[in-house]
């Protein structure tokens, strides 16, 4: 929901009636004209409190199968904090102080084999995390630091900067905004080009926040999540925050700890690929990127008699 148009709706108490009922004969008789004038309040207070339905925008997410059609290993272990594809080139960005860096390589090549096609390391103060791709300038976050760097994606020159409120954690856009997490249950909408914040919206499921909401892309219209330490990745209604769909990435989180059991590795890192309709995903210190075929049709497809999301 918008954090700006959101209310709080009370419910009213009543004391016990603890007090003894009179008997019988001694209420005094209705008159007769007082039934209909009786149905007639009940009319009004009904059309006035209608009874409720659930909302669909606060409905059990749908639960998305993945399939698994390649994975790719990893050069040197990224700290992942932004994953992207542009025009077949692959952007990264790699976080912890003294090591962040933002690179990008084209994704065609084996990620052992490629080399950088340009890469930038930032200096040991900034903790390097979210990163977008708007209009051929690619857009970084920072971590603690309200600082967001401008790269020409073709080359890697640094353009300028821009500072905001809060933390960076992930980074998207939808061609208008930049959207940005902060690691709350909050998403921030500003203006690529001055970083204004236009309007926050909160994101729930089932009704209730869903905190910790890291790395972002946007596809297929809705916004896509990681949850920090969890292997669910959701999909978000743009407009109401909803969190529509829920992609489980446990197996592929599995196979990661196999290899490195440090428990801050967790699963940090979508990028979608227009060009195929397919998700790369990954984690942060991950071995290996993972290119999925998620089916997004169950979103559309009607619920069978007796099904659940």
């Amino acid at each position: 929901m918008f954090t700006r148009a959101s209310s709080a709706i009370m419910a009213n108490s009543q004391e016990p009636d603890d007090l003894p009922h009179p008997q019988r004969h001694n209420r005094p008789r209705k008159k007769r004209w007082q039934y209909p004038v009786a149905y007639l309040l009940l009319a009004l207070v009904s059309l006035a409190n209608p009874v409720s339905h659930a909302d669909p925008a606060d409905q059990a997410p749908v639960k998305l199968n993945y399939q698994l059609l390649q994975s790719r290993p990893l050069k040197s272990p990224f700290f992942t904090q932004g994953l992207e594809i542009h025009e077949g080139q692959l952007l990264q960005s790699s976080g912890l102080y003294g090591k962040s860096k933002l690179v990008s390589r084209p994704l065609n090549d084996t990620a052992v084999t490629a080399g950088a096609t340009w890469q930038h390391a930032l200096n040991k103060q900034y903790f390097a995390e979210g990163l977008t791709v708007f209009n051929n300038t690619v857009y970084l976050l920072s971590w603690r630091e309200q600082t967001l760097w401008r790269f020409d994606v073709a080359t890697g020159k640094l353009l300028g900067r821009n500072t905001y409120q809060g933390e960076g954690w992930g980074l998207t856009n939808d061609q208008q905004h930049l959207i940005r997490s902060d690691g709350s249950d909050t998403l921030f909408f500003h203006d690529p080009e001055t970083l204004d914040l236009k309007y926050r919206l909160q994101v729930t499921r089932n009704g209730q926040a869903v905190k910790n909401i890291n790395e972002l892309e946007f596809a297929q219209g809705l916004i896509w999540a990681n949850i920090w330490f969890s292997s669910e990745i959701i999909a978000i209604d743009p407009a109401s925050g909803a969190v529509k769909a829920v992609v489980d990435i446990a197996e592929l989180a599995k196979r990661e700890r196999a290899h490195n059991p440090d428990p801050n590795a967790v699963a940090n890192g979508i990028a979608f690929d227009s060009r195929n309709k397919s998700f790369w995903v990954t984690g942060k210190h991950w071995s290996q990127l993972y290119q999925l075929r998620i089916d997004t049709d169950a979103l559309t497809r009607p619920l069978s008699k007796g099904q659940h999301p």
